[in-house]
């Protein structure tokens, strides 16, 4: 199963007709979610047991993969070569496009028909343009597009445009507009020159017979010299193309197809049986169906069209970087040798990078693959709750963070492009792997905790706060099995492969800037920044001038400012603290009583339930408490409450285990056959 899945993924990635859907990278909406499909429905059915002659379809589908590259080959790409310019008298150089790494054009534009946020000129996220909003608007540009048409009768021409506009054929400027032009190959130019503070509009299309404008045809104009037949070929290899499509998604329902209906089959059969059994099996589809189903619905207008992220904030920061690593290399420094240390956390820049040459370069693909990470962190924060407390009370968790989702997540923050989308996915397999191996040993759980935690480090620099209570629990379980040797390659272990994960960044850094910068150089900045007491310009010099740019020396000059100004400080914190745990209000906020009660709950569990107070608890409630204390550091109501999130994705864990006792007792009470004891 595992090599025919990995094959066609491979024919969803392999280059195929230019003008068909799944044409290879990158994939965009359609093929994104049919990829986290085939990986879904493969993780599902694993064990599942069905007689299918796999490697015969393994086999079918390489070689629909070798036909698929073939009619890359063959079939040549429709529309128009297009020049796009940061300006509008044409000026160089021209802007360049993800989707077209390799082309000396931006792109190449199929239709020529935009309006406003149609046009795609996605390069005013770049590095340059760090300023304002609608830069779409505001901003002037200009388009030179470039097409080799052919035509066997006359073909009108008729352009719509908001700014200066002209059509060339052969050279000459046509004077009167709409223009014909005669039966042959000719070569037409299309200039515009978008004004600045205007909303932008362009069409140039053919006419029909009867005056009505029709879209452009495939093979009618391309974006170089083309000849008659293989003009041709890009219209008559459309249906093999579709068809080649029809024939893998049969191979694929005929492989997975009888383990999908089987283990739904088992899974209905247990969950009628038992039902705190049998709905397990369920959480894990469920969640990941709702959650990418959510991603495209909250995506669909972004979808071929362009979105300006506002300059100087964080979601401009995290794009432009990541645009930055597919047009400049890794280093992120705008294609200089030298630079600075990271000043913003890169973690999630390097991972919008690989998202954007996965799924395209329209912010589309970003918000859907935020909404799957969103899924994925679930559905590991409900498999760690099965470890950690009773089945009931994992559902009830899930149910519970489902809803906090709901109202606090995706609403805001999973539909633009922050850090916490990402680092969600990676502080819950930290945990994940962690609470495996307290509960199961092995040291490849133990090495993929510290991987993750090294990653989440990139991600949010914050997570380093946790590496030290990692360690020390790491050596405590092992102790616990294997005595104190083991407990020191444990906390050896950990350390060592967290900064692995993390040495990457570093490395970068120093490569750049000359500089060793774990993560990023302002971190400590902020802290003092953050919770600098009110005092006069002069008196607040004397705790500037003591920090050296370490993390340490900004915790000495905090331990420094508290000692001088203990009241003022405790108050902030105090104040912070009733924020961090919902009190929203208390920061300038609306009320959010959903997180109050979590965390009321959380806290209640924390006496009540035994399971709360394991070791393996343990390991929740350090991350928790290291969170609430980097709140403490910074400002807490930065951009809302998204820095509160990462908490609540595990509070609901322990919250679920108090709020199932009493359905627990309940049910215990009626005796269904059914029920089991909690674990």
């Amino acid at each position: 199963m595992r090599v025919f899945v990995f094959v066609a993924a491979l024919y969803l990635i392999a280059p195929g007709h230019p003008d068909v859907l799944l044409a290879g990278l990158p994939l965009g909406q359609t093929g994104t979610v049919l990829l986290v499909l085939l990986v879904g429905a493969w993780l599902w059915t694993r064990g599942v047991a069905v007689t299918v002659p796999r490697p015969l379809l393994t086999a079918l589908v390489a070689a629909a993969i070798a036909v698929k590259v073939l009619l890359a080959l063959l079939a040549p790409p429709s529309g128009w070569s297009a020049s796009y310019y940061a300006n509008d008298q044409f000026t160089p150089p021209v802007q360049p496009s993800l989707d077209f790494p390799r082309l000396e054009a931006t792109r190449i534009d199929r239709q020529l028909s935009f309006a406003d946020t149609e046009f795609p000129v996605h390069f005013f996220n770049d590095n340059g343009f760090n300023f304002g909003i609608r830069r779409e608007v505001s901003e002037p540009y200009s388009v030179h597009w470039r097409g080799y048409l052919q035509t066997t009768e006359p073909t009108t021409l008729t352009l719509e445009s908001r700014g200066p506009a002209d059509i060339e054929v052969d050279g000459m400027r046509a004077s009167v507009l709409p223009v014909t032009i005669a039966a042959g190959s000719h070569i037409v130019d299309v200039r515009y020159r978008k004004p600045r503070d205007t909303d932008a509009l362009l069409r140039v299309l053919p006419l029909e017979a009867g005056g009505a404008p029709r879209d452009w045809r495939r093979g009618e104009v391309t974006p170089a010299p083309m000849s008659a037949s293989r003009r041709a070929l890009a219209r008559w290899l459309v249906v093999p193309a579709w068809l080649l499509h029809a024939f893998v998604l049969g191979l694929v329902c005929w492989s997975l197809g009888p383990a999908v209906a089987a283990k739904a089959r088992a899974s209905w059969r247990r969950t009628v049986a038992n039902p705190l059994d049998g709905v397990h099996h369920w959480v894990a589809p469920v969640v990941l169906l709702f959650l990418t189903a959510q991603g495209l619905w909250k995506s669909r207008h972004l979808v071929d069209q362009f979105f300006t992220l506002t300059g100087g904030d964080d979601w401009w920061a995290f794009e432009a970087g990541a645009r930055d690593v597919l047009l400049n290399g890794w280093l992120m420094n705008d294609g200089a040798p030298t630079g600075m240390a990271f000043f913003v956390y890169p973690g999630y820049g390097y991972f919008l990078a690989g998202v954007h040459a996965i799924t395209g370069e329209p912010l589309a693909g970003p918000v859907l693959v935020n909404f799957i990470a969103l899924g994925i962190a679930t559905i590991l924060v409900y498999s760690m709750a099965r470890v950690i407390v009773a089945p009931l009370a994992a559902y009830i968790a899930v149910a519970w963070l489902l809803v906090l989702e709901q109202l606090d997540f995706v609403r805001y923050y999973t539909v633009t492009l922050l850090s916490e989308n990402l680092f969600f996915p990676l502080v819950a397999a930290t945990l994940y792997l962690f609470v495996r191996f307290a509960t199961r040993g092995g040291w490849p759980w133990l090495a993929g905790a510290a991987v993750c935690g090294g990653l989440a480090t990139a991600t949010r620099p914050t997570m380093l706060l946790y590496l030290p209570l990692a360690v020390i629990l790491a050596a405590i379980i092992a102790m616990k099995r294997d005595g104190w040797r083991r407990a020191a390659v444990a906390g050896v272990l950990v350390a060592s492969l967290w900064m692995a994960g993390l040495s990457p960044i570093t490395l970068r850094n120093y490569l750049v800037s000359g500089s060793p910068v774990l993560v990023t150089s302002g971190q400590g900045l902020t802290f003092l920044h953050y919770n600098m007491p009110p005092a006069t310009a002069e008196a607040k010099v004397k705790y500037y001038r003591s920090f050296t740019g370490t993390n340490l020396s900004a915790l000495k000059t905090l331990l420094w400012i508290l000692w001088d100004h203990p009241a003022y400080t405790l108050r902030n914190w105090g104040t912070k603290i009733g924020f961090s745990l919902g009190m929203t209000q208390w920061m300038g906020l609306g009320p959010h009583p959903e997180f109050v009660l979590t965390s009321l709950l959380y806290l209640a569990a924390l006496v009540f339930v035994r399971s709360a107070r394991t070791t393996s608890a343990l390991i929740v409630h350090a991350f928790i408490a290291t969170h609430l204390a980097t709140l403490l550091l910074t400002a807490p109501s930065n951009y809302g409450y998204r820095m509160l999130l990462a908490m609540f994705l595990f509070m609901p864990v322990f919250a679920g285990a108090l709020l199932a006792r009493p359905l627990e007792a309940w049910l215990r009470r009626r005796r269904p056959s059914w029920l089991v004891s909690p674990a």
